[in-house]
Formats: structure tokens, sequence, C-alpha cells
């Protein structure tokens, strides 16, 4: 074969292969590549407040002593302290709504740097209440003072299920969040079909126990008490939803 027709058949070959592996390529890519684009989505933000008639009331008794003597200054402590839990279970209060949150005993100089000079022992302790029966709040405080309490906190009304009620306003929120979507949704000729992610915002949002006094009393003798009634405790929660849309 003359150099002139080897090269017009070498031509004739690559004419005939390059279409094949053309046809291969495009076949191939057709097989890979990714269908459809990014899914469509949409985020509102829902907030959620639900009120919640509080069924616990709170009351911290405290009781302090002091003797030149610390073991002497406990056991006083001790002792009072024993008599305000029998008065309170006489009133109907279960052991487990009781509960001891503090026991201190220190020592305190009195005439410093005089002939007099002295040490004596302080000896505190803090008592909480559980009360249910909200009528009983009156009593139980002019007994725990009869007992020998020294100190009294202000009331706190709280929630005994936080967790239910937070619940309950996660659940609002939620339904919020997907009325937004719809209307937003609809609104651009679209429909919700489902839940992307959803995030609680902010800090926990646990019904707060709230206190009937800002400040803590002190009875030297049992007197006359008047209870407001407690008034409902708000939850609040605060959530982002990613809806996907279609």
């Amino acid at each position: 074969m003359s150099r002139r027709t080897w090269i017009g058949a070498a031509i004739v070959a690559t004419l005939l292969v390059a279409p094949v592996a053309i046809v291969a390529t495009s076949a191939f890519g057709q097989t890979t590549s990714p269908v459809g684009g990014p899914p469509h989505t949409i985020t509102v933000s829902s907030f959620a407040r639900i009120s919640t008639t509080p069924d616990e009331a709170v009351i911290t008794f405290g009781v302090h002593t002091d003797s030149a003597n610390s073991v002497a200054a406990l056991n006083q402590t001790s002792g009072i302290v024993n008599d305000v839990l029998a008065a309170m279970k006489a009133l109907g209060v279960a052991e487990r709504d009781m509960a001891t949150t503090n026991v201190s005993v220190s020592p305190q100089t009195i005439e410093r740097g005089t002939a007099a000079e002295t040490t004596i022992y302080n000896s505190s302790t803090t008592l909480s209440v559980t009360i249910h029966d909200f009528d009983a709040i009156g009593a139980a405080i002019k007994d725990g003072v009869k007992a020998g309490a020294t100190r009294v906190s202000g009331v706190r009304f709280q929630v005994s299920d936080p967790t239910g009620a937070k619940k309950r306003a996660l659940e609002a929120a939620v339904e919020s969040a997907r009325a937004k979507a719809d209307a937003l949704a609809g609104a651009a000729g679209a429909g919700v079909t489902g839940v992307v992610q959803i995030h609680e915002r902010g800090s926990a949002g646990n019904p707060r126990p709230y206190s009937s006094s800002a400040q803590a009393l002190t009875y030297n003798r049992a007197a006359d008490l008047t209870i407001v009634p407690p008034r409902d405790i708000e939850t609040k929660v605060s959530i982002a939803v990613i809806w996907s849309i279609g």
C-alpha cells in the first residue's frame, strides 16, 4: 500500500471510531448527573406563651441559735427543727414534701479586743416545706413560728409538672409555625410537604416560680396572715422551623 493510501485509510478509521466515543460519553453523563435542583424550603419563627395555675407553695423556714459551745448550738437548732417538722406533720404535710436545704455552724467573736472578748457559735438550719393545700399556707407559717422557726422566707408558688407545661407550650409554638408556613407557601402557590429542622431558641422555657413577697419576712410571734390567691405562671418558648415546600 502506498503512503497516500495508508493515510486515507487512517482518516476513514478515525471518522468511524469518533462517533462511538461521543455516544458513549453522552450516555455515561446521563446516568451520573443529579436530577432536579436544590430542595425548596421556607423558614418561620414562632413564639408561644401558656398560663398554668400553680399547684404547689413552698415555704422556707429558718432556725437560728447561738451558744458558747458549737455542739450545744447545733443540738439546739436540731431540736427546734424537729419541732417544726412535727408541726408540719400535724397539718398533714408528708415527709417527702419537707427537706433540709442548709445546715451551718460558724464562730463569732464578740467584744473583740476587750477583756470581755469571747467566741460564740451561730447555728442555722433552713427547712423547705411544700404545701399542696393553699388554704393551709397561713396555718403552716403560724405553726412553724410557734414551733420555734425564727425566719420565714416569702411563699414561692410553682407548678409540680414543669415538663408538662413546657411540652404544651412547644406544641402550641409548632402549631403556630405550621400556620405561618401554610400561609406563606400558599401565597407563593406552593404547599408545605414536611419538616427539615426545628430549633428551640433562647433559654429553657420552663415555668418560673414566683414569690409572694420580694423580701424575707421575720416573725417574732405568730400573727394572723392573709395569703393572696396565686396568679397563673407563664411558660414561654420560641422556636424556628425549616419546612420543605413543593
